[in-house]
């Protein structure tokens, strides 16, 4: 964690307070900043953009817009910090990811909250995602979509993250609920230290049943938590063995794992490795709250996924660190890695040569 100190004049603290009551967003474009005030602010922005600027969003809802362009935006974080007195970001709305194939620029979305859906259209490559509490990313259309090389790092994602066919995402120290990959062999994921919790619905879904961890096929988990149950009605039990499979599919590679898998139906065991023969690096539990200190399997934004004590010790991964989202080489920080101010001292009056102490502390994540 960096911090930073610095003395600053009178004006700054000013314009420091104002944006603490008003939506703010930045325009950063070849060396010029352009401002925009208010929930349209994200918009106007967005609007006056060319592919490779950087949009840097103050706390507070913006209402969301489309993205046509390959730029970065940069929020203020996903999440309130009553200690640090930070506030996150808030994007309100559903919005299409749609950036034209033969942009060369990298689109970067990161310290934002948002509580709708993110589709993305045609053609997405290289797009990065950090440090984002999202609900759900999905495609539009899966006959014409496809997702190149997404990078998911400290993110908390609630209800899906959909690849379609021809794509590829890597997550890293993540939460993931519910990952989906449509192509058996040309979609898949790499999941490096995350906790992932598999679909478990009982209802349909576009017309297909639900079936557990074989929504996710020919992808890796390396120092992961996986949480999968299955928990269909008894009547699938002899009618597909697919229905109230909490096992991950065979096409799948997993190292140094621990997994917790629950089914309805009794003749699976809570071995969620058992498809997997190849290693014997993973290890079964039949308890999350042998492994956590508070997750019971559900989702909330206070929830910090931290392993009890015992835990940290007991399951390690690969590097000989725990498993889960606080191990390997970037331990989860929810905090930006762009500045936040956190603390501001002002002094009571100017100094006899007519100057005004302020203390102000910076933050960001490393």
């Amino acid at each position: 964690m960096k911090k930073l100190f610095f003395t600053m004049v009178a004006l700054v603290v000013a314009t420091m307070s104002y944006a603490q009551s008003s939506q703010i967003a930045t325009l950063s474009h070849e060396g010029s900043i352009s401002t925009f005030y208010g929930n349209s602010a994200l918009k106007e922005a967005m609007t006056a953009a060319h592919d490779g600027d950087i949009i840097t969003l103050s706390s507070g809802a913006f209402n969301a817009i489309n993205i046509t362009k390959a730029v970065t935006i940069r929020g203020a974080g996903m999440q309130t910090d009553s200690i640090t007195k930070t506030f996150p970001s808030i994007i309100q709305g559903d919005f299409t990811i749609s950036i034209p194939d033969s942009v060369s620029n990298t689109l970067v979305l990161e310290g934002i909250y948002h509580s709708n859906i993110i589709w993305v259209s045609g053609t997405l490559k290289n797009a990065k995602f950090i440090k984002n509490r999202l609900v759900s990313l999905s495609y539009a259309t899966s006959e014409t979509c496809t997702m190149h090389n997404l990078s998911f790092i400290h993110c908390k994602i609630s209800n899906g993250l959909s690849l379609p066919a021809n794509s590829s995402a890597s997550c890293v120290n993540c939460y993931i609920q519910y990952p989906y990959s449509l192509d058996a062999t040309s979609s898949n994921f790499e999941f490096s230290n995350c906790v992932i919790r598999m679909v478990n619905e009982d209802k349909e879904w576009t017309n297909v049943k639900r079936k557990g961890t074989d929504l996710v096929k020919s992808s890796s988990f390396t120092n992961c938590i996986i949480y999968s149950t299955s928990v269909f009605a008894d009547i699938y039990e002899y009618t597909s063995e697919s229905y109230g499979n909490p096992y991950l599919h065979s096409s799948n590679v997993a190292y140094y794992c621990i997994g917790y898998g629950f089914s309805k139906v009794s003749r699976y065991t809570n071995n969620i490795f058992k498809g997997i023969t190849s290693n014997n690096t993973n290890t079964s539990t039949s308890s999350l709250l042998s492994l956590f200190k508070s997750w019971n399997g559900g989702y909330d934004d206070f929830n910090t996924f931290e392993l009890t004590d015992a835990a940290k010790t007991k399951y390690l991964g690969s590097d000989g660190k725990q498993v889960g989202i606080y191990g390997g080489s970037l331990p989860f920080d929810p905090l930006p890695t762009n500045p936040q101010i956190t603390k501001c001292n002002v002094a009571a009056k100017t100094t006899a040569d007519g100057k005004l102490s302020v203390d102000i502390q910076v933050k960001a994540a490393e």
